[in-house]
């Protein structure tokens, strides 16, 4: 009597500590049928839709405060000629007007004048080619303002390199010193007309105002934005994962089934990757679960039914060519008869 006693007592303590438990553990590994109630719930998954890329992608570069005299220079040459092509002007106008000078005196107006117009053109050429065809200073009107806010030391002109290469001006261009401080904007920008040897990529030439950590000959770091619009869309940094080496992102196709995709980080921008092929704005990738997916879909007979089907998962080497594991032996291998 005791013995049964303590048999049903042992019987009814398992049932209690292990009834529940162990139907979850075999939905859980096994899979769950679609039919069958369930206390599993499946992996917390969020997918978000993929948007156009809209920020523009950053360009990094040098830049260097010039020493103004050459420029100052060649403003005051510029000056000096534009003096005397005007006089030699006028007075070969004089001359042929008058019936009373030589004609001797009319010829040496007419070459002092063309002496004095080819100086003024030779120094005009050496401002362009010193210092570009887009100079705001070309235009003698804007050169007299912009030579006296550089003469006073308002204003500094710099070079600014940038390895990167660019299609047309980069925008929003801002100077910060090596040193620290804050960030200055570039009032003009123009392209340089030689590059810098140092530093190969593009270079470009602009005035800002002069402050604290831009005297002449420092150096300072430029910040701008690329001018071509980026095109493609950006697959958020949360949607990657790796795995055999490559980065992948998850792409819901529908209720419950989800496909991976290889993704190129060539082109990281401030929320993830900018693609430029391979996906379209609108996409849902998986931000949330991403791992649970890739861990489902490499250990094989990890898929439960609820993730819809989809791709099945890639077996190990060497699977399917051996003998049946011990277990499925046991299991399907008929039973011996004991007699």
């Amino acid at each position: 009597m005791k013995a049964a006693i303590s048999i049903f007592g042992c019987a009814l303590i398992a049932s209690f500590w292990f009834g529940d438990a162990i139907p979850s553990f075999s939905e859980e590994a096994a899979g769950r049928d679609d039919d069958a109630p369930s206390n599993v719930s499946p992996p917390p998954v969020l997918a978000v839709p993929l948007a156009k890329a809209s920020d523009a992608q950053k360009l990094e570069g040098i830049a260097t405060v010039l020493n103004p005299d050459g420029l100052l220079q060649l403003d005051a040459d510029i000056r000096s000629a534009t003096v005397s092509e005007n006089f030699s002007r006028g007075q070969l106008e004089r001359f042929r007007a008058s019936t009373m000078l030589s004609k001797q005196m009319v010829e040496n107006a007419v070459r002092q004048e063309g002496i004095d117009a080819s100086a003024l053109r030779l120094a005009l050429t050496r401002l362009r080619q010193t210092w570009g065809d887009k100079a705001p200073f070309l235009n003698a009107e804007s050169r007299q303002a912009l030579m006296s806010d550089i003469a006073d030391g308002s204003r500094a002109i710099l070079r600014l390199d940038f390895s990167d290469t660019a299609n047309g001006i980069p925008q929003n261009v801002r100077v910060v010193p090596l040193r620290g401080g804050q960030e200055t904007k570039v009032d003009e920008m123009w392209a340089a007309p030689s590059g810098n040897v140092a530093m190969p990529g593009v270079s470009f030439l602009g005035l800002i105002k002069a402050g604290p950590g831009l005297r002449i000959g420092d150096r300072a770091r430029v910040i701008a934005d690329n001018p071509e619009s980026p095109a493609g869309v950006v697959i958020p940094s949360a949607a990657i994962v790796v795995y055999a080496g490559k980065s992948w992102c998850y792409v819901k196709m529908g209720p419950g089934k989800y496909e991976r995709k290889e993704v190129s980080l060539e082109a990281p921008v401030q929320e993830g990757f900018l693609v430029k092929s391979g996906f379209e704005a609108g996409t849902r990738v998986v931000i949330k679960g991403a791992s649970i997916l890739l861990a489902r879909e490499a250990t094989p007979g990890s898929l439960d039914d609820d993730d819809g089907g989809g791709a099945e998962p890639q077996k190990p080497a060497g699977a399917g060519t051996g003998s049946p594991s011990p277990v499925a032996q046991n299991h399907t291998g008929p039973r011996a008869d004991p007699d």
